[in-house]
């Protein structure tokens, strides 16, 4: 399938995220997974939302799909389907600063990567 632009490819990708049916078995919901790894950079502690369902794909846990489950699947695709608006990084030689903050937990690992605007303020660059 060929896209127009990166744009389009991301509208599509999440459009599938947004329609994902409850996964009935691990492969699917790795797939889901997989699926959700494409949009990770735009997504405020993806690894700490996603988790629980990484969880569940492991060989020494068994399937039991319950509401613990669902709700963390019905949060990963509601999070993946808000707007996310990400500032373009400014390479160019008079930019000013760029500074990335990790934030490392027990279950998850996260970096906020921002620049800082001619007005002091900072914005957002990406999440991983």
């Amino acid at each position: 399938m060929l896209y127009h632009s990166k744009e389009e490819q991301l509208q599509k990708k999440i459009k599938r995220i947004e329609n994902w049916p409850t996964p009935p078995n691990k492969k699917l919901i790795t797939g889901f997974i997989g699926l959700c790894a494409y949009v990770r950079m735009f997504i405020e502690n993806f690894s700490q939302v996603e988790s629980p369902l990484r969880r569940l794909t492991r060989e020494d846990v068994d399937w039991d799909w319950d509401q613990k489950w669902e709700e963390a699947f019905h949060k990963l695709r509601m999070i993946v389907g808000e707007e996310i608006t990400l500032k373009i990084l400014d390479y160019d030689k008079g930019a000013v600063k760029i500074k990335v903050e990790v934030d490392s937990r027990y279950i998850s690992t996260g970096a906020e990567q921002t620049q800082e605007e001619k007005e002091k303020k900072e914005r957002i660059v990406l999440y991983e």
